[in-house]
């Protein structure tokens, strides 16, 4: 079996299709399953698994046979589920913190300053580079979330949020360089 596992190993590293497609039809659904469990969410855990296979491709020239593959692709999954945690922790987070502002913004202030600041605010966003200002618009003008705005623009959810993060962060330092 011990040389069965190197000749398989060394097929992956030297792309052989069938061999990749073995490793993905053993494990994929297996996979799925387990992020699943931790995610409860099909999209999330379906995001997770592919990330899980194009990192090993990405890293195939450093596939071991030592090691047991099935306990890396089950490791990658989970530690991809911790990361994903963390991210949407921390954006949910951000959110609450714009969401606060906008709060104390409009209870801080009377109709005619209300008015000025908006039209400033309007004009900050304006000045976001361009793909930062779509995505930020439509995710908070027009409400869509980072998964509907991933398939309008086909790009990744990860790059949605990093583009309104960095929204954020231009804005608020936009805004204190204005004494905002």
């Amino acid at each position: 079996m011990k040389q069965n596992n190197i000749k398989f190993y060394r097929n992956l590293q030297e792309n052989d299709h069938l061999a990749w497609r073995q490793l993905v039809n053993l494990y994929s659904d297996r996979l799925y399953a387990y992020a699943l469990s931790l995610s409860s969410d099909h999209n999330v855990s379906s995001d997770i698994v592919q990330q899980v296979f194009i990192n090993l491709f990405e890293s195939k020239h450093r596939i071991d046979p030592k090691y047991s593959l099935k306990s890396f692709l089950y490791r990658s999954t989970y530690n991809l589920f911790v990361d994903n945690y963390r991210k949407k922790k921390s954006m949910s987070l951000l959110h609450e913190q714009y969401y606060h502002l906008l709060d104390q913004f409009v209870t801080n202030t009377d109709e005619e300053d209300f008015s000025k600041k908006i039209n400033l605010l309007n004009d900050l966003i304006e000045t976001l580079p361009l793909k930062t200002k779509e995505v930020f618009t439509l995710s908070k003008h027009n409400g869509l979330t980072n998964t509907e705005i991933s398939e309008i623009l086909d790009v990744s959810v990860k790059t949605v949020e990093g583009h309104i993060t960095r929204a954020f962060k231009l804005l608020r330092k936009k805004a204190n360089n204005l004494n905002y």
